[in-house]
């Protein structure tokens, strides 16, 4: 008996290690066929991202849903800027295709771009915007970069590289590679968060040509391909739109994912903003209304409760609550007032910024007309009751900690 069970495992063992070199044979030629000038060899670093995308079918799928959706928005930017548009694949092997995805180093949108390179190619980053979120525009930032780094080091491989731990970092990797221009040679003193960056994309590269081969069907993200756009030229809140326009909160978070606090910011040459099909004719009939700032909710600044009177309540109660269930009381977040003096360089948006609270709020609690805020003038500011000790302390910080503040969204 023993014996059989012996046999039974040599061929089992047997059976696996003949299979592996013919997967490694397969998934090799496969990438041969794949004529690109960013260089997709085969190697074991491959397989294992390869290996990872198969052995998760259920995220490989919605990986592959989404690549139909944003892969023509970013071809049509690498074409503009006359880069291979395999480079794609790298979008999805960095931040998988999630246009909101952030790192602990402060890489964020499709392309996980650091804060110094958006800078670079005049992306907008602020409190209120972030332009690497955009697909489009964090596209177009990505190809130029691209390019870039490529009339440096003359190699797509080397320019991946590069993106992911900066040139400065790959030209230390290179020396210690005793001057080795090969991707494959420098690898190993690339630094660990990024040296998996390059054999992604290529893994990447494998999955999305050859997913049917292994039986996996994409599906399709509820995204919405046709949109209409509107310009908005003022403050104005997603909660705004949503209430007027009958758009999901969701839905406008998902197609304007560059606004980080739901909030469009007033600038002179203003914002646009995707919206669902049919909905740009209805935001310009409705404008006057879309502006037209919410009823304050009850539980955002301080107000005394009204009672019914007795008998009244108890009847409503009676009428539009089940027998013997009780009606759980709505938690109200308590509210209290702090006053803040407007300093030299301070700036409307900026306060509202540290207070937690939007522009408009502050306008409508202490009456101003504009955007501009005097220094010296004492605003009111309603906060968490809980907190109030925080926001007073905002009063007496330097500009350092302020700014401290901002980086801290």
């Amino acid at each position: 008996m023993k014996s059989i069970h012996f046999i039974l495992l040599f061929f089992c063992s047997f059976f696996a290690f003949a299979q592996q070199p013919k997967a490694d044979e397969l998934y090799a030629q496969r990438l041969a066929t794949l004529k690109s000038q960013l260089d997709f060899t085969y190697n074991p670093e491959v397989k294992k991202y390869i290996d990872q995308y198969l052995e998760n079918p259920e995220k490989t799928r919605e990986l592959i849903g989404l690549s139909k959706v944003y892969f023509p928005v970013i071809e049509k930017a690498l074409r503009t800027k006359n880069v291979p548009t395999d480079l794609k694949y790298m979008a999805m092997a960095v931040s998988e295709l999630n246009p909101s995805a952030e790192n602990i180093y402060g890489a964020t949108g499709t392309w996980m771009m650091m804060y110094n390179v958006s800078k670079m190619y005049k992306l907008k980053v602020n409190s209120f915007v972030d332009e690497r979120r955009d697909p489009l525009k964090s596209a177009n930032a990505a190809a130029s970069h691209f390019k870039d780094l490529y009339s440096i080091y003359k190699q797509w491989p080397l320019a991946i590289a590069a993106y992911g731990c900066s040139p400065v970092m790959l030209n230390k990797c290179i020396r210690m590679a005793n001057n080795s221009l090969y991707f494959w040679e420098i690898y190993p003193f690339i630094p660990e968060n990024s040296r998996g960056l390059y054999p992604k994309v290529i893994a990447t590269a494998y999955i999305l040509n050859f997913y049917k081969d292994h039986g996996i069907k994409p599906v399709f993200p509820e995204l919405y391909n046709e949109t209409d756009s509107a310009q908005v030229n003022k403050w104005l809140s997603f909660q705004q739109i949503s209430a007027t326009l009958d758009i999901p909160l969701e839905q406008l978070r998902k197609l304007n994912p560059s606004f980080k606090k739901d909030v469009i910011p007033f600038t002179e040459e203003g914002y646009w903003v995707r919206l669902p099909k049919n909905k740009g004719k209805q935001f310009e009939l409705l404008k006057d209304s879309v502006y037209n700032p919410l009823p304050r909710q009850q539980d955002f600044v301080p107000v005394s409760i009204q009672k019914l009177p007795e008998d009244t309540s108890k009847k409503a109660t009676a009428a539009s609550a089940p027998q013997n269930e009780q009606i759980p009381q709505q938690k109200k977040i308590k509210h209290a007032k702090v006053l803040y003096t407007v300093k030299k360089g301070d700036n409307l948006a900026d306060i509202a910024d540290w207070f937690d609270t939007t522009p408009q709020e502050v306008k409508e609690w202490n009456n101003l007309k504009g955007t501009v805020v005097p220094k010296g003038k004492k605003l009111k500011m309603f906060v968490n009751a809980k907190k109030t000790g925080y926001y007073k302390r905002i009063n007496s910080m330097s500009v350092t900690q302020k700014k401290r503040l901002k980086r801290k969204d």
